[in-house]
């Protein structure tokens, strides 16, 4: 027998007796490469195309199979973009996708057509090739298509999954019992609350009172087996949190033990930690039930450590088959929590497990398909049982500060897209004439016309980092010892005052890589390159190290062996390690928060996972806070900028924000909407 190999530019099909596949080879659509480079696809994109037409399109002519082609990418696209499915609707997204493909009139009457018969042949299952391809709900096919939407069959089964726990734990009830699960006489639950209410913590303008909105969040969560709680930066999540946990150290149902605190990133988790202990650290009157939670309160953990993921294996340790042992889980900063992690979770939970979801339904949703949060928000039957509950107030930013509250009315015309020119009472500030007149305070606006008045910014930038802290402009000159039992006390808390000192500043960007020198990868080479120069005096700026000693640094990869984790803040410090009672030469380390103190890794250990963070981009910065940042935008409009970028962005600043960037890209941001399609919580 003889075989005839065609080779093509990703793959080959073979011709001969018995090894053809299904149907006629079709013919590979490299020219489709040019018309999606501008968008989140690639060569690779187009060969699953190619191979799944290959399977199921040997009843087509070459006009339908590049019809199915096109529907495929259409499909890869809209997941990559966060979308769980793709709306088939006339004005829905295949119609704005094909316009981005540049799709001629030709190939629109043909992707009609096919629809047509794809839906045809999932309802008779009549055997066709479509038929193989194509299958209702519920069937194990590549692609499920409905009247109106096209799903890939992982994301539809994911869905109807985690569609099918959150309702079954919406209508449960586990509300507390009224005394202590020993069983002993003890403080019952509205005993338990009216007593954590009368003892609020204290803050610089007096009693922290819990307004009705967190009354009704913490009441709520402690009610049902689900509650969700949604609320801009500094709304009070915190403080929600910690006063649950009061209240549940008063009953002692679940006791202590049988809570889990947890988050999608270790910074995250690490914030939620210290900001429970700061606000039990603010009470005043410390009761034994305070003292007891303060001294034994639930350890904070990433969702992957908290499910036992094993990154060699990649598996999960903690299933439907081996559920958490934990009587209550607390999840902080849930919008970024994607579809697959949330079925994750779901099925690692015991049915009476109750779980309470944390986070801001506004901000940028998961890096990977689905809006979990924002649909449950959204939902009329999640309001209609009284599981979600919307907070409007900040205290991060506070309104009666005139700066905050600048902040706070920037971010509120962004969320409601209202733009630049149809700000009505201006919202917005007007441009700052140059970057000698920025005065960090509120919200201002740079227009740069040229590359040097930004990087005009940057110096200036750096100038406030490195003068506002005594002696950080000669870091490199400081070396910090470690000894058997780490850093001590006192360096420890020159360490929590230098790193604070750094993480009060940053610098923002949409993307990593931007043409124009917005993208965060060229602002940090620009920060590292002049960081050298001011430490050698400008002599010599060739072999520059890849980190510097006195550079923000930060975790690009979780590492669980190390407990790092994706998002982590660090700096490059001189460290003069000991390995028992031997001291090392001091050398460059990264130093990272843990547990309270610090911990310093050598940079060889970490090269492969680390990248300077003078600049980070949005995503990166979710959960964060800062005093002062500066969001570079690009010099043209780019696709993930979006009204959700920009309101995450701004809501990360407590005291200023400067925006850099051309008004009409600001308004095209404004106007581009993060609209994820979903079929999670159809009512």
């Amino acid at each position: 027998m003889t075989i005839t190999v065609n080779w093509i530019p990703t793959g080959c099909g073979a011709k001969g007796a018995g090894i053809t596949g299904p149907g006629p080879v079709p013919a590979y659509p490299s020219d489709l490469l040019a018309r999606i480079n501008h968008l989140d696809l690639g060569a690779e994109d187009i060969y699953l195309a190619w191979e799944l037409v290959h399977l199921g399109g040997n009843a087509l002519d070459e006009r339908l199979q590049r019809a199915l082609i096109l529907i495929i990418l259409a499909v890869r696209l809209i997941t990559a973009e966060g979308s769980t499915r793709l709306s088939l609707a006339e004005d829905g997204h295949l119609h704005n996708i094909l316009s981005e493909f540049s799709a001629t009139t030709d190939e629109r009457e043909a992707v009609a057509r096919l629809i047509d018969e794809a839906q045809k042949a999932a309802e008779s299952a009549n055997g066709s090739t479509l038929a193989d391809l194509f299958g209702p709900s519920g069937a194990y096919r590549p692609l499920i298509i409905g009247d109106s939407y096209l799903y890939t069959q992982r994301l539809h089964s994911l869905e109807k999954r985690v569609d099918s726990a959150l309702r079954l734990r919406l209508t449960g009830d586990s509300a507390l019992p009224e005394t202590a699960v020993t069983g002993k006489p003890g403080p019952g639950f509205e005993e338990a609350y009216q007593e954590v209410l009368n003892l609020p913590p204290l803050g610089i303008s007096g009693a922290l009172d819990l307004d009705d909105e967190q009354k009704i969040a913490v009441h709520s969560a402690l009610e049902g087996k689900i509650t969700v709680i949604s609320g801009r930066p500094g709304s009070g999540k915190t403080s929600i949190v910690a006063s649950i946990l009061r209240v549940l150290a008063r009953v002692g149902n679940p006791p202590l033990e049988s809570i889990a605190l947890a988050a999608p990133t270790g910074k995250a988790a690490d914030r939620m930690r210290r900001s429970i202990a700061e606000h039990l650290a603010a009470i005043p009157e410390f009761s034994g039930a305070d003292r007891a939670l303060a001294a034994g309160c639930p350890p904070s953990s990433t969702l992957h450590r908290l499910l036992g993921y094993s990154p060699g294996q990649d598996f999960f340790r903690h299933n439907e088959h081996n559920p958490l042992a934990e009587e209550l889980v607390i999840v902080d900063e849930s919008s970024m929590i994607d579809l697959a992690m949330m079925d994750r979770l779901l099925r690692a939970l015991r049915p009476e497990t109750r779980l309470i979801l944390l986070g801001d339904a506004d901000q940028l949703p998961s890096i990977e398909a689905g809006a979990v949060l924002r649909d449950l928000c959204r939902s009329e039957t999640v309001k209609d049982l009284g599981r979600a509950v919307i907070l409007k107030k900040s205290y991060r930013a506070r309104e009666e500060d005139p700066a905050g509250k600048q902040i706070l009315s920037v971010a509120a015309a962004i969320n409601e897209g209202l733009k630049l020119e149809d700000a009505s009472g201006k919202p917005y500030p007007e441009i700052t004439g140059s970057v000698s007149n920025i005065a960090l305070n509120g919200v201002e606006r740079l227009e740069p016309g040229y590359d040097s008045q930004r990087k005009e910014l940057f110096a200036l930038w750096l100038n406030k980092i490195t003068t506002g802290l005594e002696g950080l402009n000669r870091p490199h000159e400081k070396v910090y010892s470690t000894d058997a039992a780490g850093f001590s006390p006192e360096t420890t808390e020159e360490l929590r005052t230098l790193l604070a000192h750094y993480e009060k500043f940053r610098i923002l960007c949409v993307t990593r890589i931007t043409a124009g020198g917005t993208g965060s990868e060229e602002v940090n080479h620009w920060f590292h390159q002049r960081w050298f120069a001011n430490r050698y005096g400008g002599s010599r700026l060739v072999n520059v190290p890849a980190f510097l000693i006195g550079e923000p640094v930060m975790v690009t990869r979780n590492d669980y062996n190390l407990r790092l984790y994706n998002g982590d803040s660090g700096l490059v410090l001189n460290i003069a390690p000991a390995i028992g009672s031997r001291k090392l030469p001091a050398r460059p380390m990264a130093v990272f928060p843990r547990s309270g103190g610090f911990a310093a890794f050598p940079l060889d250990a970490l090269r492969s996972r680390l990248e300077p963070a003078w600049a980070v981009t949005v995503h990166k910065a979710q959960g964060s806070e800062y005093d002062h940042l500066a969001l570079i935008l690009p010099e043209v409009q780019v696709r993930p900028l979006t009204r959700e970028l920009l309101y995450t962005a701004i809501t990360r600043a407590r005291k200023s924000v400067v925006i850099v960037g051309p008004a009409k890209v600001l308004d095209s941001g404004i106007a581009n909407s993060v609209e994820r399609a979903s079929g999670l919580f159809e009512d």
